[in-house]
């Protein structure tokens, strides 16, 4: 065996690696690499661009025809008071 490696035996359990998966995942350094690698693709990649679009529109649609048709609901509670 080489001098400059040293064998390590020690079981290893599935709650030991999910709870290293979940700190690292929970981490800002892997954060702001999943963040870089999303603007990098973001910015040079169009129709991933009109693909947002067309989610955040829909989206803004179906809330605006959600509170038009329960503004019964919520119209009542408006009130023009100072706090």
């Amino acid at each position: 065996m080489d001098r400059n490696k040293i064998l390590i035996k020690e079981e290893l359990k599935k709650s030991d690696v999910t709870k290293e998966l979940k700190n690292f995942i929970d981490s800002k350094s892997f954060e702001s690499k999943i963040e870089k690698i999303i603007k990098d693709r973001y910015k040079n990649d169009k129709e991933l661009e009109d693909k947002i679009v067309d989610i955040t529109k829909n989206v803004l649609t179906q809330l605006y025809k959600t509170l038009w048709i329960k503004r019964a609901t919520w119209i009542n509670n408006l009130d023009n008071k100072t706090n």
